[in-house]
């Protein structure tokens, strides 16, 4: 019970398992999330052990050599169980007058030598007694060579022998349910694991239900449990575990070791640490830990060797998740986005003309609606206010001026002309409305625009740097390196950097001076960086993909779905966004942070679609209206 593992095999003799499994049953071991598995010493005499030791085992899985049901079987058991229950009444429990295999095994090794010994007696001339026959070693030999060479069905299946050895037999796999064994399934030298034995033969309405994905039939597992149990668990004793945390020399925002300045203790605190405690907090058990401060160089592969070698029970801090590292170690669901990205110098955008920069808030469909909307406004107000308004009369080239004029001065809302009837108060208050709708967001987009468009990446590519053989940099540890050599830099071209002061640097001086053109680092790095060093900088990418961030546990650790569903809750709900805006004011742990995209800027008629059908139906009202109360008054 002081053991992590909770899946226990079993070999010994019958006698010693009986005992074991009382002492099981009586400290809570054959609960839900145990495992038991017996081998054959045990599994063939499960039908026959006392009840008594049959309650204490169920739920335990057991394997035993496989005897199919025959009329030879069924009438060699009936004359079994006459016999033992007539030398052996006094014994109450029915159960252990059955017989196994042993007797099966038993009874077909007499046929055996029996067969023989009538087959040596007969190839000799004279007749005699092999007991008592003074040539002992010549009827031995052709008794032994009569039985090697024999073959026939027995009660326990086909007996021969091959290479002097008995084939290895197709195995039954039970289940102990209640008072009986229940089959699961069969394993055989020839098909592995199976749910049935000869399938192709075996009539479909004899073979169990079984789902795509099963290998055998359900188990019931101890604590009468469906539920396959994980394997693993914490010790009773409570065992506190060791967490290792990596000592890191900047990016301290996800983790950082510094001494308590009232005690010699270390603090262990930052952006991963708060999620881990938090997620712990929302574990339905109470975990113990202990935070070891562990200086692995930045090299978190080393960090993961550890936990590998349980040298560390886990471990906590900014670990990303990547394909090499999941053959050794679990981890849990990622806690933030991540991806490899390029981090540049930002450089003022002078070279880009910006003489129609007015035009391009509003996308091509976008202007010639408004426009379209604008005539049609003006049209359907002249034919409202023309019969009633002097403001509207005169010549054709005063009523088209007058139209037109009112039509457009909407877009600036300077128009001064005094409207008579209801419905053209009512078209003019609806298209001012969709007017200012839209010069609010055009306003407001062509300012995003400008300000986008002052800064832009002096690198947007890779292969830029590559071509023109720059260099470029990554962070002291990172797996990046590895990315790099794969993107085909040479190494020469590539530089090391610890610190967020030594990426500001190396970028400013540039490739020419000493320094780099571009660092590649994964996104929340960037993102932490940008946070500090402000919009002198620009990330480009992401360039490759990763996972995220994730904690670090043993294979088959069951803290790692735990902790992922807890985490999961936490992102979602508003902990974890207070936890965010802690350690970075701003949601800075997207992959969108750092970069803008003007083409997402630009507004199309789809955004104001709404507002054109509501004005077009007050539209076609008014005029509907207009032109009904002109036909009633002729």
């Amino acid at each position: 019970m002081t053991m992590q593992t909770r899946v226990f095999i079993v070999h010994m003799l019958p006698a010693d398992a009986s005992r074991l499994f009382a002492r099981a049953s009586a400290t809570n071991m054959m609960t839900e999330g145990y495992v038991w598995i017996v081998t054959d010493n045990i599994g063939i005499v499960l039908d026959v052990l006392p009840q008594d030791t049959i309650d204490t085992m169920l739920g335990v899985v057991g394997f035993r050599p496989y005897v199919a049901k025959s009329a030879r079987v069924s009438g060699f058991t009936a004359r079994f169980v006459t016999r033992y229950r007539a030398k052996f009444h006094q014994d109450p429990d029915v159960r252990v007058a059955r017989p196994t295999i042993f007797q099966y095994w038993a009874y077909d090794v007499v046929w055996a030598i029996a067969s023989a010994t009538e087959k040596a007696i007969n190839l000799r001339s004279t007749p005699r007694n092999l007991v008592d026959d003074p040539e002992v070693s010549l009827a031995g030999q052709e008794l032994l060579n009569s039985i090697m060479d024999g073959e026939f069905d027995g009660l326990a299946g086909r007996f021969r022998f091959v290479d002097r050895k008995l084939p290895v037999p197709a195995y039954e796999i039970v289940n102990v349910i209640e008072e009986k064994t229940r089959r699961i399934g069969f394993w055989s030298p020839v098909s592995g694991l199976s749910p049935f034995l000869n399938s192709s033969t075996r009539p479909v309405q004899d073979r169990p239900r079984l789902r795509a994905d099963q290998v055998l039939r359900t188990v019931i597992w101890p604590g009468d449990s469906t539920t396959v149990p994980r394997g693993w668990d914490f010790p009773v004793n409570g065992k506190i575990l060791q967490i290792a945390v990596p000592v890191r020399r900047d990016f301290k925002f996800f983790v950082n070791v510094e001494a308590s300045p009232n005690s010699s203790e270390l603090v262990v605190n930052g952006y991963s640490i708060d999620v881990f405690e938090a997620a712990v907090k929302k574990l339905p058990y109470a975990l113990r830990y202990k935070y070891i401060p562990y200086d692995c160089a930045n090299s978190y592969d080393k960090l993961v060797s550890e936990v590998y070698f349980k040298t560390f029970d886990a471990a906590v801090g900014d670990v990303t998740i990547i394909a090499n590292r999941t053959r050794y170690v679990d981890f849990t669901m990622p806690y933030t986005e991540s991806g490899v990205s390029m981090l540049v110098l930002a450089r003022k955008d002078e070279d880009e003309p910006t003489m129609w920069v007015f035009l391009e808030p509003l996308t091509k469909d976008l202007w010639m609606a408004t426009v379209a909307f604008m005539v049609v406004t003006g049209l359907f107000v002249w034919m409202i206010e023309n019969p009633i308004n002097e403001e509207f009369k005169g010549s054709k080239w005063k009523q088209f001026s007058t139209s037109f004029y009112f039509a457009f001065s909407t877009w600036t809302f300077t128009h001064d002309q005094k409207f008579k009837s209801l419905q053209s108060k009512v078209i003019v208050v609806s298209w001012c409305f969709v007017m200012l709708v839209i010069v609010q967001s055009y306003t407001a987009s062509l300012s995003s625009m400008l300000t986008a468009k002052r800064l832009q990446p002096s690198v947007t590519d890779p292969r830029q740097l590559l071509h023109n053989g720059h260099y470029v940099g990554y962070q002291n540890g990172s797996f990046v390196h590895s990315m790099l050599r794969r993107l085909r830099f040479e190494e020469r071209w590539i530089k090391v950097c610890s610190t967020q002061e030594e990426y500001a640097k190396a970028l400013k001086l540039g490739s020419k001076n000493g320094g780099v053109s571009a660092i590649f680092d994964e996104t929340p790095y960037i993102n932490s960086f940008l946070l500090k060093y402000g919009k002198g900088f620009q990330k480009v990418g992401p360039i490759d993909r990763t996972v995220g961030f994730g904690f670090v546990f043993p294979k088959g650790s069951p803290l790692v779905e735990d902790l992922s569903k807890a985490m999961l809750n936490l992102i979602e709900g508003p902990e974890g966004s207070h936890i965010e805006k802690k350690w970075f004011s701003d949601p800075i742990l997207s992959l969108d942070y750092g970069s803008l995209d003007t083409d997402s800027l630009r507004l199309s008629s789809r955004n104001f679609e709404g507002l054109f059908i509501i004005n077009g139906c007050v539209l076609g009202l008014m005029i509907l209206i207009n032109l009904s109360r002109r036909a009633y008054a002729k």
